[in-house]
């Protein structure tokens, strides 16, 4: 009787310490809230609502490439401002208790375009603009006067026909998506194969 109920115990450790995995099944949705609050609503959100209820909650993030005294440096940004990302196989039991926290009251209970579920492919462009992690990594292009050659490396690969804007000053380039029902314009860091070279030949001198 004493193995049994150990075993039991030890089984159920196991489960608790499982990672979840998500799978082609479960329902990915988007909570918007306040531009600049999405990383204090995720926390709530991940104190607050049971694991039973969430697969994964997050924030989808890129890297570019910032200029601080002189030199270049990889800083992470929010990718879609306002949204707060998260993965559910029970959504109405998630809903209610979303509605229980007094922050995302409100912001719930005003439309019913706060909490609205992704279509498959707004979910498969999530997943493929960044990695498991859910960071849009730099990519590496080519330019030959001014204009995009090739795409060595990186997300922009996939989005390479929907490039609207090259920002060489920010090391940036803007695509346009369909997310949420709309076009919207996200914004990928690039890094010029050129800038590479010439930084490698600076300091072998």
């Amino acid at each position: 009787m004493s193995g049994s109920c150990d075993m039991a115990k030890h089984t159920m450790k196991r489960a608790r310490n499982k990672k979840k995995v998500i799978g082609e099944t479960d329902m990915w949705y988007v909570i918007q809230t306040f531009g600049g609050e999405e990383e204090q609503t995720a926390d709530i959100i991940k104190k607050r609502v049971s694991s039973y209820y969430i697969e994964d909650c997050f924030i989808p993030k890129r890297e570019r490439m910032k200029k601080f005294q002189g030199r270049w440096n990889k800083v992470e940004e929010i990718l879609f401002r306002g949204y707060v990302f998260v993965v559910s196989q029970r959504p109405e039991e998630l809903y209610q208790s979303l509605q229980r926290i007094p922050k995302l009251t409100k912001i719930l209970g005003r439309e019913e375009n706060y909490f609205v579920p992704l279509n498959e492919e707004e979910r498969k462009m999530v997943q493929r603009i960044g990695d498991k992690e859910h960071r849009t990594g730099i990519s590496k292009i080519e330019l030959k006067e001014g204009k995009i050659v090739r795409v060595i490396d990186g997300p922009l690969t996939e989005y390479v026909g929907n490039v609207v804007k090259l920002n060489l000053h920010k090391r940036e380039v803007t695509v346009k998506v369909t997310f949420m029902g709309r076009d919207v314009e996200l914004k990928i860091g690039v890094e010029m194969v050129e800038d590479k070279e010439k930084e490698a030949r600076g300091n072998k001198r």
